[in-house]
């Protein structure tokens, strides 16, 4: 994936001193300017990250698709079986609590009926959960740490548009039929989408999925609780 990552950025290189069309006219849109945006966002990725972080980074864009959505749905999956466990358990319904772990496709709510059941002390639970969070952090923290990162390389890309827009301007200062407007409007174009990226795409996304994983934190939260709780219970 590195490798890919620097063959991109020599291509951006490239693409900033090719011709960018017609510097005569000013325009809201300029292709080259935004591949390069986009293009050096995607190598930066692909530089700092392995295939399976990458992947998860581009996927994470799925939690703002009502129907593709993975994290917030699994966490309301895990919040659902976790209350009527702790319900079923409470009201001694044991075996239907049992089946609702038996059939659980999460290692929290697995957990939860095992220490239960082997009446572990808070510390055993603690344990548990903490390596749970720890598997949890893993998975989403690097490609939420890529998004923040993408909020800070975004504007540094769209600079790159702009200098090798500059330096073409420069290049072409004796051709008769040049407007320097067109030609600088054309040039920060690359800038004000590296801004309207990283500042009003990636940043807010890089929030948005931290919430979630901070959703996905407090439910294993709960579970310990609950766990500590029900097993005080049994005790007593």
């Amino acid at each position: 994936m590195q490798i890919i990552g620097f063959v991109l950025l020599g291509f951006i290189v490239w693409l900033g001193f090719s011709d960018r069309g017609d510097a005569t006219v000013i325009s809201a849109f300029d292709g080259h300017a935004l591949a390069m945006v986009m293009l050096g966002s995607t190598a930066a990725v692909l530089i700092s990250s392995s295939s399976t972080t990458a992947l998860r980074t581009l996927l994470c864009l799925r939690e703002f698709i009502p129907g593709l959505r993975l994290i917030s749905k699994a966490t309301k999956e895990m919040e659902a079986e976790r209350d009527q466990l702790y319900t079923l358990w409470r009201e001694g319904k044991r075996s239907g609590a049992l089946s609702i772990a038996e059939k659980s496709k999460f290692p929290a709510v697995k957990q939860m009926v095992d220490l239960i059941i082997n009446r572990a002390p808070e510390v055993s639970s603690a344990k548990v959960f903490m390596e749970l969070r720890h598997e949890e952090l893993l998975r989403w923290q690097p490609p939420i740490n890529n998004w923040e990162m993408l909020s800070k390389l975004g504007p540094a890309f769209g600079m790159v548009g702009t200098i090798t827009g500059m330096i073409q301007m420069f290049r072409n200062m004796s051709a008769d039929n040049l407007n320097i407007g067109a030609s600088m409007s054309l040039a920060l174009l690359a800038t004000l989408y590296g801004v309207a990226f990283g500042a009003g795409m990636a940043g807010p996304i890089g929030h948005f999925l931290n919430g979630l994983l901070d959703e996905r934190l407090g439910f294993i939260e709960r579970c310990e609780k609950s766990v500590n709780e029900l097993v005080a219970r049994g005790g007593a």
